[in-house]
């Protein structure tokens, strides 16, 4: 026994012996030997560099490049030692002597408007600092003072000194907490000037806002000059930190040009930065496609187009000072997928020209001073491709490629203009960043037309024969409609007899009023369901064109879209008028089974006492009121009067021009509706095809060959006709060409504030085999006739007919020799019952109409 326990005795003195050294060498390496071993360790730190790949390039169909990468130059500054609290000063000396010398050399190379001067949004004007948040807002400027103050521990300051800090006060702080402004006293350490001191704050809260990541990069300046980089490389052992790059920067040729479907780069946002960092983004550094093809193409697993590419990396060890001391490993990046689009790129600049142009003529006219905004499509007829696709005004994405976001708050303003702007309730300020083209949903006006008529011609309700005649009027066949033709509106005259031709060439509302009400609801829908108007009425999904960047289609006035937009509404009066005593105290909440049993009633138009009352509803003015609304909504639905406004494209209609010009192609393909789509092919590296996108078939069905004539026959007449509302436009004009003209009202409450009818122009060339189909819209125009002149500027560049004509000024104004008729009419400020405000429908009259 005795033995037993000198044993684990001896055991355990050993084990205490072990531990004991152990610790003791411990404590030497930790206390005496730690400053030695992390400088080591430092020496030999392996540190990631990640290279990021040059963006796909962007080309248009002859290859000519529209967004391509450019090789830059960027300054930065590897935050490799951590702060410790006994080397604060050391640190701060350090680094703010390398960013004084760092900004000098910059200075001295013009590269000042490269800096990355965006983690500290504040400005000197005169002599005195102030806030630079491009946020226009009030409450939101000041949410963004409170949030910036908060990141840098700017509010314990306050509370502890209960002042307010201003953009002086920030500065100062911050100056002193990065030991460039003496603590004590504030005075300036390093005598560098006031913009210069800003400067220096700014790069140092980037710094700063990276240093819990060791071997995280920050960007001092971006694209900077050689001369600059290479002054930086040469004087790289005096300046710790700092060093440069060369990495790609996204570049645009064209300036705006083509703005509308290229899109731009942008920061990764907080709100998704887990979902790319999962991708495996350097979600600090990388800028990400936010609009159009830069975004819908960034990592497209549908098309299998990657625009972004794969990033490379190189190995480097580096020492303390985190300057590179050895390359150990390199893997190049794979640049991103060359995507040649269906975009003719000299046929995109006439585009935007010739509605510039336009636009400034008329804004020229006595009513067309608002005149600035506008949208143009051009498509190949027979594959949907599209030629050219403007949105005006536009954006130059160049503004965003180095940093990602507008640094300059005065840009930021005239390019993002707030969603919902009190102070912009007609909807006059332009909106550079929205897609006029793709999301623009409006009245369309008279270029619904030919669409009425081919339903009309193929349901056999009239056919080309058919004569309707325009007595001068209100259209008398349905009680209580008041629309008449623009004609009486404006002239108390009459186009008489007219078939669907001679109705498309003058653009005769009584003969679609006529159309639309044989038609009824639900064959009209039908075939507005065909050409891409209406959304599917069993899944409620909006039509879509196919295209490959956003659009927001809208759809035509039907019973369907008026139940969906109207359901809760009424819903909701009867909840609100059933909850009160009189009527029984009824508390009805949406989702229970007596909400959806009154949903169900309205829905279906039948009112049901039996189910009232075993849902509880038992009081006789709650049964009498609910039969009511049930009854008035029923008969709201199915009002032909607004059938008979929807025929004419204006009522609760609103189409975008994509969804116009998609309409057209389907109706001269004999029924085929193909994909509007703006990516062509896939290109490899050596420029060879790697993929072809095909063009998708969307819809097919049957169009009568005599049918489509009598249509197209009606379009030709618009453009060459002795009364046709865009030949005035066209006359001398060497090709024969097809086309329908639109003035869409606006409600009077905007016409009051300077809004005027929406000029739409839907056309096609050439006549006989059409290969090229035009729309072009233009808000504020007065009328259709006026954004003709783009259709024909861009036929000339397409046809190469790049001519002066005696017949057409060079500012784009239209020959005034043509007699007056509907489009001009538009000018003559007849209202018409189509009411719509910032794009939402509003409840409809049925007072006069002016369209055309």
């Amino acid at each position: 026994m005795k033995k037993e326990i000198t044993r684990i005795t001896s055991f355990t003195v050993v084990i205490i012996m072990i531990f004991s050294i152990l610790i003791a060498r411990l404590f030497y390496v930790q206390l005496f030997k730690g400053d030695y071993y992390k400088s080591l360790a430092e020496e030999k730190g392996e540190k990631e560099i990640i290279r990021p790949a040059p963006r796909g390039e962007i080309v248009d169909r002859n290859g000519e490049k529209i967004a391509t990468s450019k090789q830059g130059f960027n300054i930065t500054f590897s935050n490799y030692q951590k702060k410790g609290k006994e080397k604060k000063e050391v640190y701060n000396e350090r680094i703010n002597k390398a960013l004084v010398e760092t900004l000098q050399i910059i200075t001295k190379n013009a590269d000042l408007d490269k800096l990355n001067l965006s983690a500290i949004p504040i400005a000197i004007e005169g002599n005195n600092y102030v806030y630079n948040f491009t946020a226009t807002s009030n409450t939101l400027r000041a949410k963004l003072e409170k949030n910036l103050k908060k990141a840098y521990d700017l509010d314990k300051i306050e509370e502890k000194s209960n002042i307010k800090l201003d953009a002086k006060g920030v500065i100062r702080e911050l100056g002193k907490k990065y030991g460039l402004l003496d603590e004590n006293t504030g005075e300036n350490i390093y005598k560098v000037s006031q913009i210069e001191l800003l400067q220096l704050v700014s790069l140092r809260a980037a710094i700063s806002s990276v240093s819990f990541s060791q071997y995280k990069t920050v960007y001092i300046a971006k694209n900077v000059k050689k001369e600059t980089a290479f002054a930086i490389m040469y004087k790289g052992s005096e300046l710790p930190g700092i060093s440069n790059e060369v990495a790609p920067i996204r570049e645009y040729p064209n300036g705006e040009v083509g703005s509308a479907f290229l899109g731009y780069l942008g920061k990764i946002s907080e709100d998704s930065a887990e979902e790319y960092k999962n991708l495996g983004y350097d979600i600090n550094r990388e800028l990400i496609g936010r609009l159009g093809l830069e975004k819908s193409l960034e990592n497209n697993r549908d098309l299998g187009i990657n625009l972004r590419g794969e990033p490379g990396v190189r190995y480097v060890n580096v020492d303390k000072f985190g300057q590179i001391t050895k390359e150990t490993a390199t893997l190049d990046p794979i640049p991103g997928d060359t995507v040649k689009t269906t975009i003719d790129i000299n046929l995109q600049k006439v585009a935007e020209e010739s509605l510039d142009k336009t636009m400034e003529s008329i804004r020229g006219k006595s009513k067309g001073g608002n005149a600035k905004r506008g949208a143009a499509i051009v498509t190949d007829v027979k594959t949907g491709e599209i030629l050219a696709l403007a949105s005006r005004p536009g954006f130059d994405p160049n503004v965003f490629a180095q940093t990602g976001a507008i640094a300059d708050p005065e840009i930021y303003k005239k390019y993002f203009v707030p969603e919902k702007n009190e102070g912009d309730k007609a909807d006059l300020i332009p909106a550079p960043m929205f897609n006029y083209a793709t999301k623009g949903a409006i009245p369309p006006g008279s270029i619904l037309k030919p669409f009425v008529g081919i339903a009309g011609l193929e349901e056999g309700v009239v056919n080309p024969s058919t004569i309707v005649v325009d007595k001068g009027g209100p259209f008398d066949k349905i009680k209580g409609f008041k629309g008449a033709c623009w004609i009486w509106n404006t002239k108390r005259g009459s186009h008489g007899p007219v078939n669907v031709s001679q109705a498309l060439e003058v653009s005769c509302n009584i003969y679609f009023f006529e159309v639309g009400r044989l038609l009824g609801y639900e064959r009209f829908s039908k075939w507005a369901a065909k050409f891409g108007f209406a959304s599917d009425p069993k899944t409620g999904e909006k039509p879509k064109s196919g295209i490959e960047i956003e659009e927001s289609p809208g759809e035509v006035g039907s019973d369907v879209k008026y139940k969906k937009t109207n359901l809760s509404i009424f819903l909701n009066d009867i909840s609100d008028k059933i909850s009160g005593i009189e009527y029984g105290g009824y508390t009805i909440t949406k989702g229970t089974d007596e909400y959806k049993a009154i949903q169900d009633m309205i829905d279906k138009g039948q009112y049901d006492k039996t189910k009232l009352e075993s849902i509880g509803v038992t009081n006789l003015k709650a049964q009498r009121y609910i039969k009511q609304k049930i009854a008035e909504f029923k008969s709201n639905a199915n009002n032909v009067g607004q059938l008979l406004s929807v025929s004419i494209g204006q009522g609760s209609t609103l189409l975008t021009p994509l969804q116009m010009i998609g309409a057209l192609n389907t109706l001269l393909n004999d029924g085929k509706r193909y994909s509007t789509h703006l990516v062509k092919e896939v290109l490899n590296p050596d420029g060879t095809v790697k993929r072809e996108i095909a063009p998708e078939l969307l819809e097919e069905f049957k169009i009568s060959p005599e049918n489509k004539d009598a249509i197209l026959k009606g379009m030709s007449k618009v453009t060459s006709g002795e009364h046709g509302t865009a030949a005035s436009t066209f006359r001398g004009f060497n090709i024969p060409t097809g086309g329908k003209t639109g003035s869409a009202s606006v409600p009077p409450s905007q016409k009051e504030k300077g809004r005027d009818a929406y000029g739409w122009f839907l056309g096609f060339a050439p006549y006989e085999d059409p290969q090229i189909s035009v729309v072009v819209v233009i808000y504020d125009a007065g009328s259709g006739s006026f954004s003709a002149p783009v259709a024909r500027d861009i036929y000339e560049q397409y046809f190469g007919l790049n001519k002066k004509d005696d017949k057409k000024s060079d500012n784009g104004e239209v020959n005034k020799t043509a007699p007056l008729n509907e489009s001009e009419a538009a000018y003559q400020g007849v209202q018409t019952q189509g009411n719509v405000q910032n794009g939402s429908t509003k409840k409809q009259d049925t007072g006069n109409i002016n369209n055309r």
